[in-house]
């Protein structure tokens, strides 16, 4: 972009006091960078609906996910680390490791776990999982083991995405606004340009209220006219077609 084109404002002396006004010949051309400004605005409107609507698709990391638990056996406590495993024909398979977070039990030998630091094999997803295990200590019995029904693990989203569609969309407004700016108020090859565009369009002679309304009448007309005539010529056709017995009747 040429910055040495942007106009540095006009220096206007109010009560003393200097300031600088960083619109380009103001007042010049004004209606065609008005309507100029509106007509670039509604596009930036339109791609900050479109990128709104673009990232709603985005889904944000899930460092931390919740599993419903049942079929309980023992406790756990925070900072615990457990095994995950995907229960397959073949037996359990385990899928990886995760760090307890919060662990809440209900009744009937049924809970909820929250896990971080989580760490799987592969492409595995904790979608998967089927059961949650503490490992043997020093030989002894395993102190915890529960299942994990399926579609009860969700991962726990690090932020909204409505966040991200505002941060976009609001990014989208602020860069279009100030690109509309510079062209319209403040870049002087662009600036001039539409000036001079607005000087020409005053000097078109628009039609007046009554040559509208007659060229109007005249077009009204004319199209009745053409409309009978056609009509006419087909229903004549149509006739001597069916004379001769070209047409069935």
């Amino acid at each position: 972009m040429d910055w040495a084109g942007l106009a540095v404002g006009r220096r206007v002396e109010r009560n003393g006091t200097i300031m600088n006004i960083g619109i380009y010949k103001p007042g010049q051309g004004y209606w065609v960078r008005v309507l100029t400004a509106i007509f670039a605005g509604a596009l930036v409107l339109s791609g900050a609906a479109w990128a709104w609507k673009q990232t709603v698709q985005y889904r944000p990391p899930t460092p931390t996910w919740k599993l419903q638990l049942v079929t309980i056996e023992g406790t756990l406590s925070p900072g615990v680390q457990v095994d995950i495993y995907d229960m397959t024909d073949e037996g359990p398979v385990l899928m990886g490791t995760a760090v307890v977070d919060s662990f809440t039990k209900g009744q009937a030998r049924t809970g909820e776990v929250e896990v971080s630091n989580i760490q799987l094999q592969g492409d595995r997803s904790l979608v998967e999982a089927d059961q949650v295990v503490v490992e043997d200590i020093m030989g002894q019995d395993s102190p915890f083991s529960a299942r994990v029904p399926a579609g009860t693990a969700f991962g726990i989203p690090a932020f909204e995405v409505i966040y991200v569609q505002a941060g976009i969309a609001g990014a989208v407004l602020l860069i279009g606004s100030l690109v509309t700016f510079i062209f319209v108020g403040a870049k002087r090859r662009t600036v001039d340009f539409l000036i001079a565009t607005d000087g020409e369009m005053k000097k078109v002679n628009w039609s007046t209220r009554k040559e509208v309304q007659g060229s109007t009448v005249v077009v009204v007309i004319a199209s009745f006219m053409l409309a009978s005539g056609i009509f006419v010529v087909d229903y004549g056709f149509g006739a001597f077609f069916k004379l001769i017995g070209v047409l069935q009747t």
